[in-house]
């Protein structure tokens, strides 16, 4: 039988977890961190909770110093949530996932540089189109009004005029 048990507490630690840090810390070295993944052990007792910064400059090891810290004040978040009977001890780590996400777009943006980087290739993609042509002629169509289309703008005119002065 499968246990929703812990997704459950996990899913529910993560956000206590996140409004506490946006919310109630107000430390300037904690500003920006967002915790993105919790993994509570089979008997509730342990918790490896997985932070990110994005606009910090500070250091991983300073940020995980300073949750350590703080530690204390999240275990007594959690228990005020009244979700779980044991607090477990946490455990902080650095989730390295956008890190590794940025080098694989740009070691593939640069296999796909290479692989096009010669201007015979664009030229093969491109023979039957012509960029600027097509566009320009598209752009004017969508701008220009018939003489019929004046015609029906002034009726539109004329009619809200004569409403205002049976007003």
């Amino acid at each position: 039988m499968k246990s929703y048990r812990i997704p459950r507490l996990q899913e529910e630690l993560r956000k206590i977890m996140n409004i506490t840090l946006t919310t109630k810390i107000h430390d300037p070295l904690l500003a920006w961190v967002t915790i993105t993944d919790v993994v509570l052990s089979r008997d509730l007792k342990y918790a490896k909770l997985y932070f990110s910064h994005y606009n910090n400059p500070a250091s991983h090891e300073s940020i995980r110093e300073r949750l350590i810290k703080t530690s204390g004040y999240l275990k007594k978040q959690i228990a005020g949530a009244h979700i779980m009977r044991t607090i477990p001890e946490l455990s902080f780590y650095y989730d390295d996932t956008e890190d590794r996400a940025a080098r694989v777009e740009t070691l593939l943006s640069c296999l796909l540089k290479d692989k096009y980087d010669d201007e015979e290739d664009y030229d093969e993609l491109d023979e039957d189109f012509d960029w600027d042509e097509d566009y320009e002629d598209e752009d004017d169509d969508l701008f220009d009004l018939d003489e019929d289309d004046d015609d029906i703008f002034d009726d539109i005119i004329d009619i809200d005029e004569e409403e205002e002065k049976n007003k």
